[in-house]
């Protein structure tokens, strides 16, 4: 009973269906016959593009127009030129022998080896260019630098280096303090050589003076550690 019922429905829907499209066919055919329209035929002088006379065309006027086409012209791009090519010229140097600090000849007052002019001892009062004195005593001495402060080795000192002398030499520049420092002869511990040298450029002087100026000297303390 229910099948026969749901076949019936389907025969129904079916007729509808077939219904709607047939009239749906009738319907474009109509239209289509009732509607049909000559296609416009276009000149053979039309363009796309605005209109003849639209601010926006091109200017023509229905004939042909003249072109002046330039020939191009060629760029000559010159050659990059050519970097010489130096070659080095090798300077010749003299070797200077680098002298060790014991072959350094550190002359004391008095004992250069020019000769003055005249020999003697110098008078006081006289003319000359003498100031009354050796060199020892005279003006033209070396007024050592003076220390501004407590001129010490470090203390905290291996044991290797207990006992041993050791000779510190320092370069005091004019404004008094330490250029360079030489220790003569170092001790056996590099550690303490290192600490030695660091505590020795922190001293400072009043410097050496010859001849009311002052002059940069090398001075020297010797130690017993």
């Amino acid at each position: 009973m229910l099948a026969e019922r749901i076949r019936e429905r389907l025969r129904r829907e079916r007729k509808v269906w077939r219904t709607a499209l047939l009239l749906s066919l009738v319907f474009h055919l109509l239209l289509l016959v009732f509607s049909h329209r000559s296609a416009e035929q276009l000149t053979p002088y039309a363009a796309a593009g605005p209109a003849s006379g639209d601010p926006v065309a091109a200017a023509g006027g229905g004939g042909m127009r003249a072109m002046l086409l330039r020939e191009p012209v060629e760029i000559t791009i010159p050659p990059r030129p050519e970097v010489p090519v130096i070659a080095p010229v090798e300077i010749e140097r003299e070797d200077q022998p680098e002298l060790s600090f014991n072959q350094i000849e550190l002359r004391q007052p008095g004992e250069g080896q020019r000769e003055g002019a005249e020999t003697g001892a110098g008078l006081p009062g006289g003319e000359g260019g003498g100031d009354a004195g050796n060199a020892a005593s005279g003006l033209r001495r070396l007024i050592p630098p003076t220390p501004r402060g407590i001129i010490m080795a470090p203390l905290d000192r291996p044991s290797s280096v207990r006992g041993r002398d050791v000779t510190v030499w320092v370069f005091i520049n004019q404004a008094g303090a330490v250029d360079s420092v030489r220790l003569d002869p170092p001790t056996p511990s590099g550690e303490y050589n290192t600490d030695l040298i660091r505590e020795a450029r922190q001293w400072v002087f009043e410097p050496a003076i010859r001849a009311g100026t002052a002059v940069a000297t090398w001075w020297s303390y010797t130690w017993k550690l």
